[in-house]
């Protein structure tokens, strides 16, 4: 999975089946970072063939590795 762009607060990703897809991150009461695709969960899983908890995990690693500063923004 890549980065296609980055204008905050969305991402635009590819997926490495080809898929591209936005997901749009926020900060929870608690000051957690949370991503939500657009499209919602199920289609981008669907989309992506790839189930819910692998797919989140591998968004929250790639932004978090290109972004380490907003999941520590509010820490």
């Amino acid at each position: 999975m890549k980065i296609l762009s980055i204008e905050l607060p969305d991402f635009v990703l590819e997926h490495r089946n080809g898929h591209k897809f936005t997901v749009t991150g926020s900060f929870t009461k608690d000051g957690d970072y949370i991503l939500e695709p657009v499209s919602g969960w199920n289609d981008t899983c669907i989309d992506c063939q790839q189930d819910l908890e692998s797919l989140y995990e591998d968004i929250d690693n790639l932004i978090y590795s290109a972004m380490p500063e907003l999941y520590d923004r509010h820490s």
